[in-house]
Order: structure tokens, then sequence, then C-alpha cells
């Protein structure tokens, strides 16, 4: 029995970006076969699952910090058997600068420049756009056959500053103002995104507490990404700036192919829960 999210991405074929060598997706997430990355971890221990992080294009914050969220946690993946592969939106050459960046391993990630495997699996297209796969398209106002109307002379860069105000972007201006404000709720940004704040500028925070996200903390990891992002904005965008709005998503799927966790981003900063992604796959098979 072939799985249904397999089936949506079958006949579709990505480059790696350590090697620009395409693959078959469904050779890229498998658990056995010939890819490198797949087989027995470094441990030794065989991969029981795949975690899949659909970044949205390279040159979104987003991307840039699920990627750094991640990071840190690879070796605990290793560890437990997880494969973890990423698919961008963009060309290689922003790929490459992506990963660079971010500390993303080249081995890791993917290059989608058509956003072929977030349509298959109706990962939202953004504000003003609808792919024929979308989910939602047509079920909110955003992607209703009024708004395409109204949004049809618009740029995609129109369009993606109507999201940045929160416009067919659920939850984003709540996203922005917990980053300057902070959260009590959340653990400090060293923990999180470690090595992206320089040291002297992480104590700088340490006036107003210590063991939660203080205000301005996560607003000055983005105010960085945001500055290496507007300096290479055409290197890390793709050609086709319409798919500035696409969003992605995460899956994790078991040595059957059967989903264990999907989510989709339902605008911009919408990006699943890292640490919670993680939990479920490394969770123990029941």
């Amino acid at each position: 029995k072939t799985s249904p999210i397999l089936e949506k991405l079958s006949g579709i074929s990505l480059p790696s970006v350590s090697d620009n060598e395409a693959r078959e997706i469904t050779s890229i997430l498998s658990l056995t076969g010939e890819d490198g990355d797949n087989g027995a971890s470094t441990t030794g221990r065989r991969k029981r699952r795949v975690l899949i992080a659909f970044f949205t294009q390279w040159g979104d914050f987003d991307s840039f910090e699920m990627a750094q969220r991640l990071v840190p946690y690879i070796p605990k993946l290793e560890e437990e058997g997880v494969k973890l592969v990423a698919i961008g939106i963009g060309e290689m050459e922003g790929a490459k600068t992506f990963a660079r960046l971010t500390g993303f391993p080249e081995s890791k990630l993917y290059v989608d420049s058509e956003a072929k495997t977030h349509s298959a699996l109706g990962f939202e297209a953004g504000f003003g756009r609808r792919s024929t796969s979308d989910a939602t398209a047509g079920k909110t106002w955003w992607t209703s056959d009024s708004a395409l109307k109204v949004t049809e002379g618009w740029s995609p860069y129109a369009k993606l500053l109507a999201m940045c105000a929160g416009l067919g972007s659920p939850g984003t201006l709540q996203e922005v103002f917990r980053g300057y404000l902070g959260d009590k709720n959340s653990p400090e940004i060293k923990d999180r995104f470690p090595g992206v704040l320089p040291d002297q500028m992480s104590g700088l925070f340490g006036v107003l507490g210590d063991g939660y996200q203080r205000p301005f903390e996560l607003a000055t990891v983005r105010l960085l990404n945001m500055g290496n992002i507007l300096t290479r904005w055409e290197d890390l965008t793709p050609k086709d700036k319409n798919l500035i709005l696409q969003r992605g998503g995460a899956i994790i799927l078991d040595a059957d192919g059967e989903v264990l966790y999907r989510h989709d981003d339902k605008g911009i900063l919408g990006y699943a829960d890292v640490d919670e992604i993680v939990e479920v796959a490394t969770a123990s098979s029941s």
C-alpha cells in the first residue's frame, strides 16, 4: 500500500544542495535505499521516521527561524533514528547562501524552485493566490473569487505587505508583537536560537530578568535575519516572485509512510513549533 503523502509527491524530483544532483522525492524521503542520508544513523540506530520541513522561500523569516531552531536538534534527531529533510523554495545559489547563513546542513536541504511539493500537498498559497490543490482554496476570504478578482492587478510585493499587516495571514501580528513584548511562557532566545545573537547582545537582555523570552529579544533575532535577507534579496528569493507568498509546513512520516504529524502554516511567522515536532518525531514507537 502506497502512502497517500508519497502518492501526491510521486514524480517530483528535487536537486540536493550538497551535490546539485536531482533525486526523486520518494527516494529522498525513503528510510531505506541508496540515498546517502538513508539507512542507519551515525549512531548505528536504524532510521524509523522522517521529519520533513517544508520551508517557505529562502528569503523568508519563517525559513530562517525554523532552520535556526532545527539545527541544534539535529544530533538528537540523528541519535533517535529520525531522518531530517528540508525542502525550500528558490534557486540553488540562494539555497547555498541560506545554508551558510543559518548553519543548516546542505546534505539535508533540497531545492524546489517551483514549489511543486508545497502545491501537491495543499499548503496555503498566500494572500490573493490559489493553487489547484490548495486545501483552503475558496474557503477563506483571502482565497475567495472576489478577493482574487480585487487583487488581480496587485504585485506579489503588494500582497506580501498585506500579509505582513495580517491580511490573509492569521496570527502574524500577534507573533510580531510577541517578539517585541516578550513571552513569559517561552525560554530565553539563547536556548532556542543558540549562536544567533552575539554573546554580548544576549547579556544585555539580562537586565530584564532570566529564564524567559525577554522583551525585544526575539525581535532582535528577526532584525538580524532581516539584515541578512534584505541585503541578499535577489539571491535568496525565487525567480517567480509570486512564490514569495507561498506558505509551508511540516510533516512527520513513520517507516510505512503514514502521517504521524502535520502542520500547515496559516500565515507569516506561523511555522511549526519546533519543540513540538521534535518531541513527536523522537517519541517512542507505540
